[in-house]
């Protein structure tokens, strides 16, 4: 079972340490071919379902529900095109607002059972909600090198877990 799988584990390995280094090096072409990849996802599921509900000849008797749905999905390819530096600006303003929420709850926590690690984690929360609300791009780039970078650290340590594990079965 071991020689089946230690190919994919391999290759899983690989594309995992390139995915980590695209994180790290290349955020922005990661984040614009990201934005393409959702642009031509909802652009082709709305096409489909509007040549869906034109080829479906009892479109009179329906509800309209690939018509809709291809409006929608149409749209939206629309939206994620034209606005996608607003949509890199949303993200950490959706984030910053969850982050005062935790914050919040976590500072209430403290107020009632005193408990240090609480307070801890409400002054970080709201710190990151602060940075999140005021350098959204920074925030952003830096988040995402900083999951590049645990990408590779965990790919490297599944990698040397896969060579103890074969080294351990001979």
């Amino acid at each position: 079972m071991f020689n089946d799988s230690k190919g994919s584990l391999f290759v899983t390995f690989v594309l995992s340490i390139i995915f980590g280094i695209l994180l790290v090096f290349a955020t922005e072409t990661f984040l614009v071919t990201i934005n393409y990849v959702l642009v031509s996802i909802f652009l082709i599921l709305g096409v489909v379902q509007l040549i869906s509900f034109f080829m479906n000849k009892s479109y009179k008797y329906s509800i309209y529900n690939n018509l809709i749905v291809g409006i929608i999905c149409i749209w939206s390819a629309l939206f994620i095109y034209v606005y996608y530096g607003s949509l890199i600006f949303l993200l950490p303003v959706i984030l910053s607002l969850y982050a005062f929420v935790v914050g919040a709850i976590t500072l209430t926590k403290f107020l009632r059972n005193k408990i240090v690690p609480y307070v801890v984690i409400s002054i970080l929360s709201f710190i990151i909600g602060v940075l999140l609300l005021f350098k959204p791009a920074l925030t952003v780039t830096i988040y995402l090198q900083i999951t590049g970078v645990y990408i590779i650290i965990t790919s490297l340590v599944y990698l040397f877990e896969f060579f103890q594990i074969k080294k351990n079965l001979k």
